[in-house]
């Protein structure tokens, strides 16, 4: 793998340091760069990984308010990461996406995040982005 294909940023001209960081976690590297680009396209600043274990490395170097990530990845799941994240901080929103079935009602409760069925509705993504980002959080 390229070292341009591991870690980028993508910014909009729109985007001020008050507009939000979203972190973006996904092993496959053209969902990984669509959803950079929608997001970038709707005013976010985003940083994007292919693995769990790099995305909870960032998410401790960085400040984000929301991160978005797979369910399924080969070194760290997606639920390991929402726990990770969840670890750090309580208020950061974070949508998980999956294309798998199986019911994560459980987690999504104990957890605290918003479960999104692939493939991805690319207005409901907008939706569910701009609500997290709204919504207040326990801290």
């Amino acid at each position: 793998m390229d070292a341009r294909d591991r870690t980028f940023v993508l910014s909009s001209d729109r985007i001020s340091a008050n507009q939000p960081r979203i972190l973006v976690i996904e092993d496959d590297r053209h969902v990984r760069t669509l959803l950079c680009e929608l997001l970038s396209g709707w005013g976010y600043e985003a940083d994007a990984v292919p693995s769990g274990r790099e995305g909870l490395a960032l998410f401790d170097r960085g400040s984000y308010a929301a991160v978005l990530t797979d369910l399924a990845m080969p070194d760290v799941s997606g639920l390991e990461v929402v726990a990770g994240v969840r670890d750090r901080d309580r208020s950061v929103a974070v949508l998980m996406f999956t294309g798998c079935l199986d019911d994560l009602d459980n987690e999504e409760r104990r957890l605290g995040f918003r479960v999104l069925h692939k493939p991805l509705d690319i207005e409901g993504l907008r939706r569910a982005v701009r609500d997290s980002l709204t919504r207040p959080r326990a801290g």
